[in-house]
């Protein structure tokens, strides 16, 4: 079965990132490290339900002037935020391979964030960017032990999430239906608009009982 897994907000700045939007949400966040490669810093949203939003921003400029570093530097270059892509979760290695196949791409294994005691993580997904990001479509992620959803780490202050209650996603939805697989776009709770390709807002119902909407521009096509 398939699941949300996480979504990514990127920014222009990431201390400034961060500190507005636990102004506009009240929700607790934590450090989630580096990805050194891309130049990238990164904290986690924690939303319920084993899923979570990276807010992601420049780091290492000059590590950032390619790849994934810099397709969020040209996105946020004008100073907004944007949601830069969303992801969906596997059950099992096998339903990733599935997916891998079924889309024309292929299981990848690579270096993922490093947390800030030094911890390496290793990201498993499918398909590749080609066939995912580059559309403003999601990808599908796996973890062999699930204690290690980022989801799941404990943040000091703010309101706590409960979880997603809806994505509002712009597109095809015919397009879409058919990245997602018929039963897992059923089964998600998205609000398919007219637009941009990509994530446009994210729902979160929290402890009290209050849905917070966080509205951002997608990014558009990744460019990496």
């Amino acid at each position: 079965m398939f699941h949300l897994d996480h979504m990514c907000l990127g920014v222009s700045d990431l201390a400034d990132g961060v500190r507005r939007f636990r102004e506009e949400t009240g929700l607790g966040v934590y450090e989630g490290g580096v990805f050194p490669e891309a130049g990238l810093g990164v904290w986690i949203v924690p939303l319920g339900g084993e899923v979570y939003a990276e807010i992601e921003g420049v780091a290492d400029p000059g590590r950032a002037a390619r790849g994934a570093g810099a397709w969020i530097s040209r996105a946020t270059g004008d100073g907004r935020d944007r949601w830069m892509f969303w992801c969906l979760r596997a059950d099992t290695l096998e339903e990733l391979q599935e997916v891998a196949e079924r889309l024309g791409g292929q299981v990848s294994s690579i270096p993922g964030r490093v947390q800030p005691d030094g911890t390496r993580r290793v990201i498993t997904s499918a398909p590749g960017i080609d066939q995912s990001w580059r559309h403003g479509l999601p990808n599908w992620y796996y973890r062999a032990d699930p204690a290690s959803n980022p989801a799941r780490g404990a943040v000091t202050g703010g309101r706590t999430a409960q979880g997603v209650t809806w994505l509002e996603v712009g597109g095809d939805e015919t397009v879409l239906r058919k990245h997602l697989g018929a039963e897992t776009f059923d089964r998600l709770p998205l609000r398919v608009v007219p637009g941009e390709p990509g994530l446009h807002a994210v729902a979160v119902r929290t402890a009290e009982g209050e849905e917070v909407v966080l509205r951002r521009p997608p990014a558009g096509p990744a460019n990496f």
